[in-house]
């Protein structure tokens, strides 16, 4: 068997302590039972009945069934404690409203005697006695009780003497049979009402089924502690019969839906006694004072209890659990409780049984679905906690391997990027220095080139080679740098051409998105440029310009000689132009050519920002310029 958490532990023992305190002691030795008594009665159809002597407990209900009258009892009795001392009286049970006089003089009244009140009798009550009116013989203790149909009327013996050790058993009995009631009705409403809320937001049967049985067991226990409710007895006492066969239904079907009991036939059957009960056994027993209906009517319910203690032992043992061992013991105690007390009312005929501990049938519920509610809730944060730390890990798992997949993707790119690059460089080799010294070896080999042409080709190769290398350096997107390692490579070819060069480049905004691509396509084009000059222009100056422009968002590079300038429709289909403007294409910019005679003007725009889809260049489109 499980062991019961230190918690549960702890308030079963409170519970065990409150209940050694509620129940009721015996009684001190200086104090007197008053059972015999002398009664008369006049019937509220006016019929008188003549006094007779009787021995209480006195069950109105039982011998007058369904009669409404006044009932005076008469009780004798002599003091037997000091004539100096207050004395006091407890009176258990005194029917609907009383009235107690002491020798003639009224000394306590509950309710009117003209409107009954239907509940009064529940209460005990506590009677000081002036010392001055307790005679040491022959006192004369009348009670008048405004008896009514189907309210338990009538009187049980009283307690007389010493008001300290009087009043010590009234306070037990008020404790037993007002004060634990309503604590146990707060309890119900509390635990049942927040049963009801996580029904209500879950539909869990579970919960709508112990929130209904709370309900309706504090509704039950307000008979033992409200005094009226402005409704005929017959209707209160409905509501009471009622509210405790629902109680005995819901919490039924609540312990079979814990301990998963298949058996259909007892869901039935508890389904059919509640439909019985309802309509028949709750009337009968809030109407009748058979003798025979009481004690039946509780028969049932215990052998309803005993059978569902049955079947949770079983389904305990079959399916062994805290809540279900638990659970178990609960209705076990339930059950003991309920024979406890049908088993006094049959064997001794106490019809009214003041000391019922069913009244307190309720409570081991409670303190069993307390503990159910927060280990349920115990149980519902560590499996969430749970779920949190395994997907934590599977997140932390999930980012590794992400992390692993865009390592490799980055690597894989970076070897494409760099066999790309590696490609291109091998194509611009091939392209321009190889057929430029295929072309040079070709000269050579002709025998008709004369030396200073294969040096211009040379020479021509080697700043094509320079040029490669320099584009491969990251320039950060600085155009000026790029101009600046122009004019470095070229600077000695030009000055043995005997041409000038003007530098009028101005401080030029940096872009950063020019890739070394683009910054190859650009020299190449200037480099063809600049060749052209020296190849074909006769020019004395050469002027190199560079500046941006604001309202076209470009930089504008300019090369313009005085030379002899040439027709630009005749060359229009020329290689040389054709390759420059697929150079400024490359490279998202624009070339104007200019030319007259006495010179002419390049100039190509590059935008500061690129355009969209914008890459690198045109593959294929870097080949170095043709000598």
């Amino acid at each position: 068997m499980p062991s019961w958490p230190p918690c549960l532990r702890t308030m079963l023992a409170l519970l065990l302590a409150w209940a050694g305190l509620l129940l009721p002691g015996m009684a001190a030795a200086d104090t007197m039972a008053l059972a015999e008594a002398t009664r008369a009665a006049t019937l509220a159809d006016g019929t008188v009945l003549p006094a007779r002597a009787l021995s209480l407990p006195d069950y109105w209900d039982r011998v007058m069934p369904g009669k409404s009258g006044t009932v005076v009892y008469e009780l004798r009795f002599d003091r037997n404690w000091p004539a100096a001392t207050p004395g006091g009286l407890f009176v258990p049970w005194a029917g609907g409203s009383y009235e107690v006089r002491l020798n003639g003089v009224l000394i306590a009244a509950g309710g009117r005697l003209d409107a009954p009140a239907s509940a009064l009798a529940k209460r005990p009550y506590y009677v000081a006695v002036p010392p001055e009116l307790a005679n040491t013989h022959g006192n004369l203790l009348r009670i008048t009780v405004a008896a009514r149909a189907y309210a338990r009327s009538g009187l049980l013996p009283v307690t007389v003497g010493p008001a300290a050790e009087v009043r010590a058993q009234y306070e037990r009995a008020f404790l037993l049979r007002v004060v634990g009631p309503l604590i146990a009705a707060v309890l119900s409403v509390v635990l049942g009402g927040l049963a009801l809320l996580i029904w209500w937001r879950q539909r869990d049967p579970l919960f709508g089924l112990y929130g209904l049985a709370e309900i309706a067991w504090s509704v039950r226990l307000l008979d033992y502690f409200v005094d009226d409710l402005a409704i005929p007895a017959e209707l209160r006492g409905y509501i009471v019969a009622a509210a405790r066969e629902v109680f005995l239904g819901a919490i039924a079907r609540f312990c079979l839906l814990v301990i998963r009991v298949p058996w259909r036939w007892l869901h039935r059957t508890l389904n059919a006694y509640l439909w019985l009960a309802l309509p028949v056994i709750a009337p009968l027993a809030a109407i009748s004072s058979h003798p025979l209906v009481f004690p039946l009517s509780w028969l049932v319910k215990v052998g309803i209890i005993l059978t569902v203690a049955g079947a949770m032992v079983w389904g305990a043992l079959r399916r062994p659990s805290r809540e279900a061992t638990l659970l178990a013991v609960t209705v076990g105690v339930s059950a003991v409780l309920f024979l406890a007390d049908w088993i006094k009312v049959w064997l001794t005929g106490d019809y009214y049984w003041v000391h019922s501990m069913t009244r307190y049938v309720s409570v081991p519920f409670s303190v069993v679905m307390a503990w159910m509610l927060v280990e349920r809730y115990t149980s519902a944060v560590l499996s969430l906690q749970n779920a949190n730390q395994v997907l934590t890990e599977r997140v932390a798992q999930r980012e590794a391997q992400l992390r692993a997949a865009f390592a490799r993707t980055q690597k894989i790119a970076a070897e494409e990027t760099a066999l790309r690059e590696r490609g291109r460089i091998l194509r611009d080799m091939h392209d321009g220095l190889g057929s430029q010294l295929v072309t040079t070896l070709s000269m050579l080999e002709s025998g008709k080139a004369s030396s200073p042409e294969v040096a211009t080709q040379v020479r021509h190769a080697l700043d094509s080679l320079k040029l490669s290398i320099d584009a491969m350096q990251d320039t950060g997107g600085d155009l000026a740098a790029v101009l600046g390692n122009l004019r470095y490579r070229l600077g000695p070819r030009i000055a043995d051409a005997g041409l000038q060069i003007r530098w009028e480049v101005e401080r030029l905004p940096a872009l950063p998105d020019f890739s070394a691509r683009k910054v190859q396509e650009l020299q190449y084009l200037l480099l063809e440029g600049i060749t052209n000059v020296l190849q074909h222009a006769a020019a004395r100056t050469l002027t190199v310009t560079a500046q941006a422009d604001p309202p076209t968002q470009a930089i504008r590079i300019t090369l313009a000689d005085d030379g002899r300038g040439f027709d630009t429709g005749a060359t229009r289909g020329g290689r040389g132009l054709r390759n420059m403007q697929v150079r400024a294409a490359a490279i998202g910019g624009r070339l104007q050519i200019r030319s007259a005679p006495g010179g002419t003007a390049l100039t190509v725009e590059v935008p500061l920002a690129p355009a969209q889809g914008d890459e690198a260049g045109t593959p294929g489109a870097g080949a170095a310029p043709a000598a």
